[in-house]
């Protein structure tokens, strides 16, 4: 994703710089004048790049905030989970537990013992 923003950040410079480019080319004004039109339009540039990578950057943390939410549900559900297997491996322990003594009791009683 991050790729992207930096696509869009590259491309949108590189069509800025080449917008300026033919804009020198086929300007007919004088050399201040061209000057003046170049520093308008590198300050315009640099605001939308800016504008451009802050939305980027809130993006990027807005993207993160929601996976470390989502992470930390995940952990939670986790921590649930083998709580509740542990409870379930212990009760099914003690049942084979039981099961075991009766069958004992049944063979001691069968050999008389």
């Amino acid at each position: 994703m991050e790729n992207d923003y930096r696509k869009i950040a590259g491309a949108f410079l590189v069509g800025g710089l080449i917008g300026a480019a033919v804009a020198l080319l086929y300007a007919p004004k004088s050399g201040r004048a061209t000057r003046k039109d170049i520093s308008k339009t590198a300050r315009r540039i640099k605001k939308e790049t800016v504008h451009l990578v802050e939305d980027a950057v809130d993006s990027i943390n807005d993207f993160t905030g929601e996976v470390r939410d989502k992470v930390t549900d995940v952990i939670e559900r986790g921590k649930d989970l083998s709580d509740g297997a542990k409870k379930e491996i212990i009760r099914n322990l003690e049942h084979g537990q039981k099961v075991i003594e009766k069958q004992k009791k049944r063979i001691v009683e069968a050999l008389g013992i």
